[in-house]
């Protein structure tokens, strides 16, 4: 009996790996294809707050970065920009259509388990419609799966709250989720 409970133990605990398999080491570049989950713009108009929304729109993206592992922990950085085509916001009953550029700089921190990187991600954005432009600050969640051969995909959902800069009143909050694709160098 305690032949069969000892073999049992070894089976279990080499089944389960005690440390991610992955190497998160280095540097990665990739692209993104999305969509905005929350578009909003907020601000006063003849003395009364106003909040606009947009309905949801394709975001493609690219983005770079490095990683450093420390046993299962990953910590590192990352430059992403994303365009969001076609947004379309309703302001006093006529549609407006414009294009979303997007700017952002991200830390990252993560946990690996086995071929999966489960992160948090905090940093600055810069949202650009023509010449007008918001300043703020991101943060969201994701997950990198690991396909070997240096090929990674995940899932990031990100949101941005910024001010814009010729009028501190009007406030722009943008949500995105999006598909991720890296090759790892």
């Amino acid at each position: 009996m305690t032949y069969h409970v000892k073999t049992a133990l070894l089976a279990l605990a080499t089944a389960l790996p005690t440390h991610a398999l992955a190497d998160w080491n280095g540097a990665y570049a990739g692209f993104s294809l999305g969509s905005t989950v929350t578009n909003e713009l907020s601000g006063e108009d003849d003395g009364s707050s106003v909040t606009y929304e947009a309905d949801p729109s394709a975001a493609l993206g690219i983005f770079s970065g490095y990683t450093v592992q420390n046993d299962d922990f990953v910590f590192g950085g990352e430059g992403v920009f994303q365009l969001a085509p076609d947004a379309e916001f309703e302001i006093s009953g006529r549609k407006i259509t414009v294009d979303l550029d997007i700017f952002d700089l991200k830390g990252r921190v993560g946990y690996a388990v086995n071929n999966i990187l489960f992160y948090g991600v905090a940093g600055v954005s810069r949202i650009s419609v023509d010449e007008v432009r918001a300043n703020g600050f991101n943060f969201g969640v994701g997950a990198d799966y690991d396909l070997g051969n240096n090929i990674v995909i995940g899932a990031e959902y990100l949101a941005r709250r910024a001010t814009v800069e010729e009028d501190e009143d009007d406030d722009v909050a943008l949500d995105t989720l999006a598909l991720r694709t890296a090759y790892r160098f």
